[in-house]
């Protein structure tokens, strides 16, 4: 819908507004905090016929150790764990060396990590079409603290057409404490 534009003294009515604040953005469908030392969080629930693609803001998450953090897509509680593809480019920080990655048909997407404890989990995930019985594609940018690379972005598809109305973050190793996962809809009009 266009933006209106409203100018000074204009009376700005009951429907005016709740027309052109329902065709906004982004919707808030959830948020999840992360328990006390878990090796992996379930957000189910969240995807719905009601939007096509979605936005996933992970933050604040404090690692046990230096790891990963890895997305599965969840039918219920059930995970999907093959026909996972991703790939993306990092820079080595000691040698400036650019290098590419992928992964074919794996159990999850990789879509974070961290080196040490010093640092937190932080990023957004980008799901398209996940509620949908086709393949679903993922984009993900992360606060990547690693002291080795640094990878700004990575992206995917998860090859399996089925609906899926959750998802799980899973650690590589170690637990995670503490933080957010929220969940938004992209409105479709």
């Amino acid at each position: 819908m266009a933006v209106k534009t409203f100018t000074t003294g204009e009376v700005l009515t009951a429907a005016d507004t709740n027309t052109y604040l329902a065709n906004a953005g982004l919707d808030y469908i959830k948020q999840v905090t992360v328990g006390s030392a878990v090796a992996s969080v379930d957000v189910t629930s969240c995807f719905s016929a009601t939007y096509d693609n979605y936005r996933i803001v992970y933050s604040n998450i404090t690692p046990s150790a230096g790891q990963d953090l890895t997305v599965t897509l969840l039918a219920g509680t059930t995970p999907s764990t093959t026909g996972y593809y991703r790939g993306f480019i990092y820079v080595n920080l000691a040698t400036s060396a650019v290098t590419g990655s992928a992964l074919q048909n794996a159990g999850s997407f990789p879509v974070a990590s961290v080196s040490s404890t010093s640092f937190r989990h932080a990023g957004i995930i980008e799901l398209f079409m996940p509620f949908l019985t086709q393949y679903t594609g993922m984009w993900s940018t992360n606060y990547l603290m690693r002291t080795d690379i640094t990878a700004p972005a990575v992206s995917g598809s998860h090859q399996v057409a089925t609906s899926y109305d959750g998802l799980r973050i899973t650690t590589s190793t170690g637990t995670i404490t503490g933080g957010t996962i929220t969940v938004y809809g992209y409105r479709k009009g």
